[in-house]
C-alpha cells in the first residue's frame, strides 16, 4: 500500500469553503455652502481589492466538472468531450491513455483522478491565462493524491485540466497562502528562487538522463524512493541485467528533456514556488540485427497494435513533473514531488 504523502498544516493546509467579504466603498460627503462657488476636492480612488481570482467553491466545482468529463470520456471511450474540460500535456496523455484502453479492452491504465479534494491552491492574478491548483484525495484503490493543474486561457473560457501529476509516497508538500490571500504566478525565469522553474527542470531532466552517478546535478535534489529518478534507473538496471538482453547482445538509452512552454509556477509560503512541466523522454532498445525486441510494457504493447517484433524498438514518453523549488538563500534542496510517467508513442524499426 503506498503511503499518502504528507500536507503540512501550513495556512493553506485547510480548506475554507467560503467567499471573499465584499470590499467596503468609501462614502465622500459634502456639504454646499450658500454663495460657495468653490470646486469641490476629488478623492482619490481606492485601490483594487486583492484577493484570490477563484474562490475556494468554485475551484472546487471546476475540479468537479472536469472530473466528471473524465468519467464520461473513460466509460464510453470518446476521447472528443476532453476538449471541453482538459488541454495541453493532459489532453495529450488521455488522447493516448484512451488509445491503449481500446486496443487493450480495458481501462486498467487510464488513470483515475478523484474528485474530492485535501487543498486548493487559487490565483491572485486578475489577467489571463489563470492557473489554479488542486490536491486531491487518494483514489479508491488506496493510490496516492494527485496534483491537478487547471488553468482558464481566456476570460469566458471554462477551466481545464492542463496537467496532473501522482505525488510520490511519503511527500511532504510545501505550505500556501490562506485561501483568502490565494497564491500569485511564478515565472519561467523567476530570479527570487534557489534556481529558475525553467532551471530546475532542465537539472531534473539531466538528473533522469545521467542517473545520480552520473549527473552533475545529483546533490539539488532531496529523492525519495518512490521519485522517477529512482524508477528509470531501476528499470533500466533490471533490463540490462536480463538474460535475453546479454545474450542478444542488446542496447539501451533513455534520455530526457524539457518540452519548452509547458511549465507552470505558484508561488510558495515560504517564498519558494511548486513548479509543474513537462519532460519529453526518449527510449531505444536495439538487439543484434537477427534477434527481436518485444514489447516491454502493456502500454508499449498496445500503442504498437500487433505490429511485428524487429531488432530495434522505439518508445517516447509524455511526462508531466512537479518539483518544490525553495527561495533563493535557503539550504533547503530542490524536492520532486511527483510525475506522470506514460508513454505515448512507439514503434518498431
Amino acid at each position: 500500500m503506498n503511503r499518502e504523502p504528507t500536507l503540512r498544516p501550513g495556512r493553506g493546509a485547510t480548506v475554507r469553503r467560503r467567499g471573499l467579504a465584499a470590499a467596503s466603498a468609501v462614502v465622500v460627503t459634502s456639504m454646499l455652502l450658500a454663495g460657495c462657488a468653490k470646486d469641490l476636492p476629488t478623492p482619490d480612488p481606492e485601490p483594487a481589492a486583492e484577493g484570490p481570482a477563484l474562490s475556494q467553491d468554485q475551484e472546487a466545482a471546476v475540479l468537479e466538472s472536469v472530473v466528471a468529463v473524465l468519467s464520461k470520456s473513460t466509460e464510453s471511450g470518446d476521447a472528443k468531450p476532453l476538449g471541453n474540460r482538459v488541454t495541453g500535456p493532459a489532453l495529450e496523455v488521455r488522447k493516448s491513455q484512451l488509445q491503449v484502453a481500446k486496443v487493450r479492452g480495458d481501462n486498467d491504465l487510464v488513470t483515475s483522478v478523484p474528485s474530492t479534494f485535501l487543498q486548493l491552491v487559487a490565483p491572485t492574478t486578475t489577467e489571463w491565462p489563470r492557473t489554479a491548483y488542486a490536491i486531491t484525495e487518494a483514489t479508491e484503490n488506496l493510490e496516492t493524491p494527485r496534483l491537478v493543474v487547471l488553468e482558464q486561457a481566456e476570460a469566458r473560457q471554462a477551466y481545464r485540466m492542463w496537467a496532473w501529476v501522482q505525488l510520490v509516497p511519503g511527500v511532504t508538500m510545501p505550505a500556501f497562502a490562506d485561501s483568502e490571500i490565494g497564491s500569485e504566478a511564478v515565472g519561467a525565469d523567476d530570479e527570487s528562487l534557489a534556481v529558475s522553474p525553467r532551471a530546475a527542470l532542465e537539472r531534473y531532466a539531466d538528473l533522469l538522463t545521467k542517473g545520480t552517478k552520473e549527473s552533475g546535478h545529483a546533490k539539488s535534489f532531496d529523492l525519495l524512493e518512490g521519485d522517477l529518478v529512482n524508477r528509470i534507473q531501476a528499470d533500466a538496471s533490471n533490463l540490462r541485467k536480463s538474460d535475453s538482453f546479454k545474450e542478444a547482445d542488446g542496447e539501451y538509452s533513455m534520455s530526457f528533456s524539457l518540452r519548452k512552454g509547458d511549465m507552470r509556477a505558484v508561488r510558495t509560503a515560504d517564498g519558494g514556488a511548486l513548479v509543474v512541466g513537462v519532460l519529453v523522454g526518449k527510449e531505444l532498445v536495439k538487439a543484434e540485427e537477427d534477434a527481436k525486441v518485444p514489447p516491454l510494457t502493456r502500454t508499449q504493447e498496445a500503442l504498437l497494435d500487433g505490429e511485428d517484433p524487429t531488432n530495434v524498438l522505439r518508445t517516447q514518453y509524455t511526462d508531466m513533473i512537479a518539483l518544490y523549488v525553495p527561495p533563493s538563500g535557503s539550504e533547503d534542496k530542490i524536492r520532486p514531488l511527483g510525475y506522470s510517467h506514460v508513454a505515448t508513442q512507439a514503434a518498431n524499426e
